[in-house]
């Protein structure tokens, strides 16, 4: 999730979730325990025995009652408006400063060792200071000592920071003092400063509670009750939420409901917030192989295409702006410098040649079309055929879906029972666990090569590298762990290394028995796997396959009163990173700190004035279902049987208010464009919500007749059953070129909140 990495500022994506071991309170929002997405079979588990064991209490404030609360023991659901989260959290946020229900002796430590000192293994920049002063060229960063002439040693390889000394009142190097002021607001050396977390109060203190409640939905008096209830555990609470809410104004509630728990202390707390147990080392530079260094590679240089993780301020537009003595705001797309993964944002760029030409798209295990909003829009699909704007398109795909039926050449790809992944455990796994996926049957695509590979991502990766000649890749590909060089010419030659990687990671792994290499198959592989690995390596290698993974104990989580696996980067309040980007559209700095914004577009108009609740009254929520996975949705008859189309759910007064009835057909029409499905009447919907289950209404992936080589493949009706509300999203009309609706600091999709019409059909 995009938005959470602004917590740890430069130190990586943040991926705490609850210990619902031992928690005793958790707050959920926009996301349900057990849920599709979130690893739903163990996490469903340990939440019903941790409610039921250990009195978990669980508070679920979502637009749709997504999975039930039928959990026993007075599970709440606190219905929301969409893409109002920021404003629940802040006003639970308002609550806890007014009534001063946070851990200061914990926020006071301005340094790891000591938050160990007073028991805690987290610590925080809350007593940071920031410099407040427009006029002073490090305006909006922090505080350090150059920046007032202060002599101090410097920390090998870290940054120094001023914090205000409790004991002495006095300004001081931050890793000298043990106390610190966390409210401070006033000069240091006439220098106009205030501490991280003063700057957080001061957002969330911008409305007031009431103020909030009505901006939400939620009455003041049930977010009290949340807040108080969040407040009287102690550390022993944690907070989930998944994407975000993918909406165009969730980062800061993303970022500001992870902060809830910070303020307590929670982080890396038995019973608090949980890091998740760690992986081990596979395609990294391993105890075996080195497979994330390969020789002669320079490594990508430059901004990426979809515009993230770069600012706009080092492209060449914006130099050459500046030379000319031009305003070089505004871009002509929006950059994203916080963003990661943004493969929607690539087809925008695509379209419209910015930031340079694209020559050749290669689409592998992504479907930006049907799964990104404002894509599956008349301007856009008619530039993406343009071969003046892509003149290559190569899809890898298992079957023609909505983003691959635009393309050139589609190379069949493998599914999940032919093909190999390494995955990390998803969910609230708090031991170590890497999984593995290999080939348990032959695929049924052509073989080709020298060394007879089946047709796959892999295989066409591989000759394509090698006929380009790409470093990492042929004879003299990657290198062991005693220097001796490996080839890669079959996909069994970079994955078995991996798995070798794993085996010899922390407590090495044993050999296969004969039982269970007779009783998984293993005791007969193919000889290019064989020699993909040493002779010792093998059968090791052939035991974690065995097993699917490699797996800690599920029963070692802790250490003493704290989680065994533990972040020590420091939580962010006051994010410099964030506060000191711009939104290249208007020039504005983005907010270091969270603080409530209404949607808006690029441009900073407001999305209610061009679109007012009188004219679109409802506003699309959509959530994972549990009986239908998102690609691989044909693969399971009996689960299309149990849930073969999803629905247009609306709350009982809101269809009464309209004059709709349950199981009526419905048009659901936004500004963009129109859908239609059948209307679903229930009270497990806020008032003014849409809500509809994500992974319906495919109008590709085999769901209808189509012509390959002159002969007609016939489509499967029942996988285009069911409506999609993607193709509901709005394009920006405040941006000079063709695109989506987006969230400014991050480039997050508008996924939820599309404002919508419902009338009969």
């Amino acid at each position: 999730m995009p938005a959470w990495q602004a917590l740890y500022d430069k130190k990586g994506q943040f991926t705490h979730r609850p210990d619902i071991n031992d928690a005793e309170f958790a707050l959920y929002q926009g996301v349900y325990p057990g849920h599709s997405g979130m690893g739903y079979q163990g996490l469903a588990r340990k939440t019903v025995k941790a409610v039921k064991s250990n009195g978990l209490k669980l508070a679920l404030v979502d637009p749709v009652m997504q999975g039930g609360t039928d959990i026993p023991g007075g599970t709440k659901w606190i219905p929301i408006k969409p893409a109002t989260d920021a404003a629940f959290v802040l006003a639970i946020m308002n609550w806890m400063f007014e009534n001063e229900k946070y851990n200061g002796d914990f926020l006071a430590c301005p340094t790891l060792e000591a938050a160990v000192k007073i028991g805690y293994k987290s610590f925080t920049n809350a007593a940071y200071l920031v410099i407040v002063d427009e006029k002073h060229p490090n305006y909006r960063k922090f505080l350090r000592p150059e920046d007032i002439k202060l002599e101090f040693e410097p920390i090998e390889g870290e940054e120094s920071f001023i914090v205000i000394d409790k004991a002495t009142n006095k300004h001081e190097i931050f890793n000298k003092v043990d106390t610190a002021d966390i409210f401070f607001e006033g000069e240091v050396e006439g220098l106009k400063v205030a501490t991280a977390l003063a700057m957080l109060k001061k957002g969330a203190n911008k409305y007031s509670i009431e103020e909030y409640a009505e901006i939400c939905g939620v009455p003041s008096s049930q977010i009290i009750d949340v807040a108080k209830e969040f407040t009287s555990h102690g550390y022993k609470v944690g907070v989930d939420t998944l994407g975000g809410t993918v909406a165009i104004n969730g980062l800061p509630f993303a970022v500001g409901l992870l902060m809830l728990p910070a303020m307590l202390g929670a982080f890396n707390m038995k019973g608090g917030m949980t890091l998740g147990g760690a992986t081990y080392k596979a395609h990294s530079d391993g105890p075996r192989y080195n497979l994330n260094t390969v020789e002669g590679s320079s490594g990508l240089k430059g901004p990426r295409i979809s515009r993230e993780q770069f600012l706009y301020e080092n492209t060449t537009e914006y130099k050459n702006k500046v030379a000319q003595g031009k305003n070089p705001y505004p871009s002509k797309l929006p950059w994203h410098p916080n963003g990661f993964n943004l493969d929607g944002h690539a087809i925008f760029s695509a379209i419209n040649k910015y930031p340079y030409q694209c020559k050749i798209l290669v689409n592998c295990a992504a479907n930006p079309i049907y799964g990104g909003p404002s894509t599956f829009n008349e301007k856009v699909l008619t530039e993406i055929k343009k071969t003046s704007n892509i003149p290559l398109f190569i899809a890898i795909d298992t079957v023609v879906g909505e983003t691959s039926a635009f393309a050139d050449y589609i190379i069949p790809d493998t599914n999940f029972n032919e093909h190999w992944a390494i995955l990390g455990a998803r969910g609230n796994h708090t031991t170590r666990i890497t999984g593995v996926r290999w080939p348990v049957v032959e695929p049924p695509t052509p073989k080709v090569g020298e060394y007879e590979q089946h047709i796959s991502m892999e295989t066409y990766m591989i000759e394509v590298a090698k006929r380009i000649g790409m470093p990492g890749f042929g004879d003299n590909a990657v290198t062991d762990s005693n220097g001796k060089v490996w080839p890669i010419h079959t996909r069994e030659d970079y994955w078995m290394k991996a798995i070798a990687n794993m085996a010899y990671d922390e407590e090495t792994t044993l050999p296969i028995t004969d039982k269970d290499a007779k009783l998984t198959g293993l005791d007969n592989i193919p000889k290019h796997w064989k020699e993909a690995v040493t002779a010792e390596e093998l059968p090791l290698v052939k035991n974690i396959m065995a097993k699917g993974g490699k797996f800690e104990p599920d029963n070692s989580y802790y250490d003493g009163d704290f989680m065994k696996y533990k972040s020590t980067a420091c939580i962010c309040f006051y994010s410099e990173n964030t506060a000191t980007t711009r939104n290249s559209i208007t020039g504005k700095y983005h907010e270091g700190s969270p603080m409530w914004l209404p949607e808006m577009f690029a441009n900073g108009d407001l999305i209610d004035e061009m679109f007012p609740e009188s004219e679109y009254p409802f506003r699309i929520c959509s959530y994972k279902p549990k009986l239908r996975g998102l690609s691989m949705m044909s693969n399971a008859p009996t689960l299309q049987n149990i849930g073969r189309t999803n629905f247009i759910e609306m709350n009982s007064l809101d269809a009464k208010e309209h004059g709709l009835t349950d199981g009526q057909e419905v048009i659901v029409e936004s500004a963009a464009n129109q859908t239609k499905g059948v209307l679903k009447v229930r009270e497990g919907v806020a008032k003014g919500t849409i809500g509809v289950c994500f992974g319906y209404g495919k109008w590709e992936y085999g769901s209808k007749d189509i012509i390959i080589d002159g002969e007609t493949v016939a489509g499967d009706p029942i996988r285009g059953e069911g409506t999609a509300t993607n193709q509901l999203g709005l394009l920006d009309p405040t941006v000079d070129g063709i695109y989506g609706l987006s969230e400014a600091t991050t480039g997050s999709p508008n996924r939820n909140s599309i404002r919508v019409k419902v009338k009969p059909v």
